[in-house]
């Protein structure tokens, strides 16, 4: 089930007082509204009953999807010293072939629930973002844009055979332009994902591109 408690936020903008459902975990199959609710950014603004201010409200929180089998152990911020441990977590009865991930960061969080839900090897994503990035696209790199996965076209055969799988990513201007590319690229990065022993997560971490470049800089494959 899903946890809540009600916190009292001060509006910044006139000062007045209200409450605010700020939710310890989510189970979005008891629960589906929550999914829409992170999706639409709901779960974290705070709307002023009095003068109808928005204020954001970071905090942690877990969020638990049944159906897709998967856990994210979310934070909103990612600190500058973050050193990619992994999180120590409980054995919980039934969750023995769940993934469970550590995810920072609100784009992040949205973008791992994505992939899990549509039942993508979220490793592979990020080590094809990654040489998407750092390959394919060093410009990209430079600018450090923030790459994120857009979605999965099986039907598209204009590319490959497979479909086709996109990304989207925000300019200079904060326009979202987007990339699509063949799929059998990224079939190809779940096979070096299989091949690669760096690439096995150890239960519960934060699988980014953060994760990616300290795996690849390791000698172990």
């Amino acid at each position: 089930m899903s946890k809540v408690h009600e916190e009292t936020i001060i509006c910044p903008n006139c000062k007045g007082k209200g409450k605010f459902d700020l939710w310890e975990s989510m189970n979005v199959d008891l629960d589906p509204e929550l999914r829409d609710k992170v999706f639409s950014d709901e779960a974290f603004i705070y709307t002023c009953p009095e003068c109808g201010h928005h204020t954001g409200v970071p905090y942690g929180t877990l969020y638990h999807d049944m159906k897709h089998r998967f856990m994210l152990f979310f934070d909103f911020f990612k600190p500058d010293d973050f050193n990619y441990e992994h999180v120590e977590i409980p054995d919980m009865p039934g969750t023995v072939d769940y993934t469970y991930r550590h995810v920072t960061g609100l784009w992040r969080l949205k973008e791992k629930i994505l992939i899990l839900e549509k039942g993508l090897n979220d490793v592979a994503i990020e080590r094809m973002k990654y040489m998407i990035k750092h390959v394919l696209h060093p410009e990209m790199a430079e600018k450090d844009v923030e790459l994120y996965f857009g979605d999965v076209d099986y039907a598209d055969k204009e590319l490959s055979g497979y479909g086709s799988i996109s990304f989207f990513y925000h300019d200079e201007k904060d326009d979202t332009l987007s990339a699509r590319y063949p799929l059998d690229r990224y079939f190809e990065q779940c096979k070096a994902c299989e091949l690669d022993p760096r690439m096995k997560v150890n239960k519960c971490e934060n699988v980014d591109e953060g994760w990616i470049a300290m795996k690849l800089k390791t000698n172990e494959a």
